[in-house]
């Protein structure tokens, strides 16, 4: 399941193609999409629950918390600037963190396999946590913001978008488990767009798709189904939104590749392609975009951070597999923080590191410093 960490894909080797087939409740033998993403780690789909149904939400939700002793940041070695987190289920600490994102004002936010959100200074101090409102089917693997400065997040196995303040004050969610358009199987991503969209990813039997919600989750449009072609993903984690551009990026990790398309759903290119080499990707579990339009991804299979131009055209990387700091052990998450800052969740040491771009791209000639 997407819940053990033991069962993660390996680096080195995709799981076999599957035939697809909408049967979701196949025999262990049957060659499905749904055995193919079992023998990779996957999830299988969500929780027993009728289609259309939302999850109900428990009628005291939690509240978020005041860090009640915010340690300092663990500082270097280099090239970090700090990492915060370390194994444990205290404040403060990390059991296995999945997903990251800054606010507009430069605070980080982390998700962990305890249902926790933490909200951490630019600094790396800890200012708050809250749990989500439900924890027993699973737990999130995907974090947004709004520009209007809201916090999204995919709560993957209850099949919904929960919507808080950048205080962690919870404020709604949407989204209810099925297999028709406009509900969610495991839902991985959610970020947002003009317009006040909401662009999301989910997956799980036969189901692998992008669709387009309003902010207050009517459904707009979608696209995807399971396989390797152009419109096809298996297991899509993340995706980042590029307005200005015209593009969506979606990290289709089991193919291997970042796929582009317009917001409208056309196809433009993929890019990566499974290997080790330069260029090439291995799981990638996170995407997002710098202001210039770079394409920051996360290689959970790779263990390192890999950088390209808005066209595919490979820049730089970062990272390199290690049991302690600066190596990277299944990172799941990379988010990108005002003044250059670069946030890498070393998920299986159980931290989060922080440091310069610039530690990635290199310095500009021209003296300034990257992005």
């Amino acid at each position: 399941a997407i819940d053990s960490a033991a069962n993660d894909p390996p680096a080195a080797k995709a799981p076999p193609a599957a035939k697809a087939s909408p049967a979701a409740g196949a025999s262990a033998g049957a060659s499905t999409p749904a055995r193919a993403r079992a023998a990779s780690g996957a999830p299988q789909g969500p929780a027993r629950q009728p289609d259309g149904v939302p999850f109900p939400l428990p009628e005291s939700l939690p509240r978020p918390r005041a860090a009640e002793a915010p340690a300092a940041p663990h500082p270097g070695p280099p090239p970090l600037d700090f990492w915060v987190g370390g194994k444990g289920t205290r404040e403060g600490r990390f059991h296995y963190p999945r997903a990251v994102a800054v606010g507009p004002d430069g605070t980080a936010y982390v998700v962990d396999k305890t249902g926790r959100i933490q909200r951490w200074s630019a600094d790396g101090r800890l200012l708050a946590w809250v749990r989500t409102p439900a924890v027993a089917q699973g737990k999130p693997t995907g974090l947004g913001f709004t520009p209007q400065g809201e916090l999204l997040v995919a709560d993957t196995h209850y099949c919904r978008v929960l919507i808080y303040s950048a205080e962690l004050e919870f404020l709604r969610c949407y989204g209810a488990p099925g297999r028709a358009p406009g509900r969610f199987m495991l839902l991985t991503s959610v970020q947002a767009g003009e317009g006040r969209r909401h662009y999301t990813l989910d997956y799980g039997d036969d189901v692998a798709r992008l669709q387009v919600f309003t902010e207050d989750g009517r459904y707009l449009r979608g696209w995807g189904t399971f396989g390797d072609g152009p419109l096809q993903f298996n297991r899509p984690m993340e995706l980042a939104v590029d307005d200005g551009r015209d593009r969506l990026y979606v990290a289709d990790a089991v193919n291997h590749r970042i796929s582009v398309f317009t917001r409208a759903g056309r196809f433009v290119t993929s890019f990566g392609g499974p290997g080790r080499e330069p260029g090439r990707l291995g799981y990638p579990y996170d995407v997002k975009l710098d202001e210039e339009g770079r394409v920051w991804v996360a290689e959970f299979g790779n263990q390192r951070v890999s950088v390209f131009a808005p066209d595919g055209r490979f820049l730089g990387a970062w990272g390199g597999p290690g049991r302690r700091p600066p190596g990277l052990n299944r990172p799941w998450g990379v988010a990108l923080a005002p003044g250059g800052r670069l946030w890498v969740l070393d998920s299986g040491g159980d931290r989060a590191y922080a440091l310069a771009r610039e530690r990635v791209l290199g310095r500009p000639r021209d003296g300034r410093v990257a992005r």
